[in-house]
């Protein structure tokens, strides 16, 4: 690597972080986006899976959370979407697609970063890509 990597600085006042969990009872998470927001802003989605997805094959038979799994861009930017619309806020449309999808897509509650954000640190299993 010849190149020097310039890092991006990507600056919140609230994020959440979804995973996909194969199993409700399941200790295994995969990682599929961070979304967050600042005041007066649209919401950041910083993508923790590529583009096309993942393959579902091994993790769910669910035709719903399999059509999530290969389109996460298109389901969490519809879905925010929509309830930012109905909430006529940013805040309360992540607030609203947190508490309406705490299943297999779970959400870390909503950080505020003018809190004491780090007073654990976040687990998680990456999985290999499939």
């Amino acid at each position: 690597m010849q190149q020097a990597i310039e890092p991006t600085e990507i600056s919140f006042d609230a994020y959440t972080m979804c995973s996909f969990l194969p199993a409700l009872d399941s200790s295994r998470a995969i990682p599929l986006v961070l979304i967050g927001y600042r005041k007066n802003e649209d919401p950041w989605f910083v993508w923790l899976v590529p583009k096309d997805g993942v393959s579902p094959q091994g993790l769910t038979e669910d035709p719903y959370y399999a059509k999530v799994l290969r389109s996460p861009h298109a389901y969490f930017t519809k879905k925010l979407g929509k309830y930012v619309e109905e909430t006529g806020c940013v805040k309360r449309g992540i607030e609203m697609l947190i508490d309406c999808h705490q299943n297999h897509l779970a959400f870390t509650p909503l950080a505020h970063l003018d809190e004491l954000p780090f007073r654990h640190p976040l687990e998680v299993e990456l999985v290999g890509a499939f």
